[in-house]
């Protein structure tokens, strides 16, 4: 005799609602970095004011996930933070020196730094109320200006905090390694600045 309002039947049904729901849940699944990407693209001239928590959302969730470019969600948190590299941004990210030449393009060793640079940007701007300008001063290289140099260190560290870990699945070459060792004992800034 079937009794549908005992307990072990509504265990049962419960599973089976489950089970359901997480097999269609691939099909039903979105990326919220996707959906925020394309109304973003739609804008003809977009500022980047009224994107810089999304950009940072974006580079948080980089930094805090394995590099997988098959999943949907890191794709378009890449593509959100890539979209504004070469747009007007009210902070620079200064892409030379002797560490980024020595990292590999092929590897996305280079674009990984400037993203680093970039998070590094907003974690100023959003959580600290500072937004860091480049001003030429004098008799001062440009490479040489202290706000330069901290942009590029602390993108440095941030890149290498996460390329140190084997899950993140970011190729390293020697010269990457020997720039994680260097941030490991506290020499990174003299290695870099040398």
């Amino acid at each position: 005799i079937f009794e549908p309002n005992t307990t072990k039947n509504k265990f049962y049904n419960m599973k089976k609602i489950f089970i359901i729901f997480i097999c269609l849940l691939p099909f039903i699944g979105f990326s919220q970095f996707k959906i925020k990407f394309r109304e973003m693209e739609k804008v003809e001239n977009p500022n980047f004011n009224n994107y810089d928590k999304l950009v940072f959302e974006a580079t948080s969730f980089v930094f805090s996930n394995p590099m997988n470019p098959k999943s949907e969600e890191f794709f378009y948190a890449v593509k959100i933070a890539q979209f504004w590299m070469n747009k007007d941004t009210e902070f620079g990210m200064p892409i030379f020196g002797e560490f980024y030449n020595k990292l590999t393009k092929e590897n996305n060793q280079q674009f990984f730094y400037t993203l680093a640079m970039m998070h590094y940007n907003l974690v100023q701007k959003i959580e600290k109320n500072r937004v860091i300008k480049f001003v030429k001063v004098e008799g001062v290289k440009f490479s040489d200006l202290p706000e330069v140099r901290e942009v590029q260190y602390e993108g440095a560290k941030i890149l290498l905090d996460y390329a140190k870990q084997k899950e993140n699945n970011l190729i390293l070459n020697n010269d990457m390694q020997i720039y994680i060792d260097a941030n490991e004992n506290g020499k990174l800034q003299e290695l870099m600045f040398k």
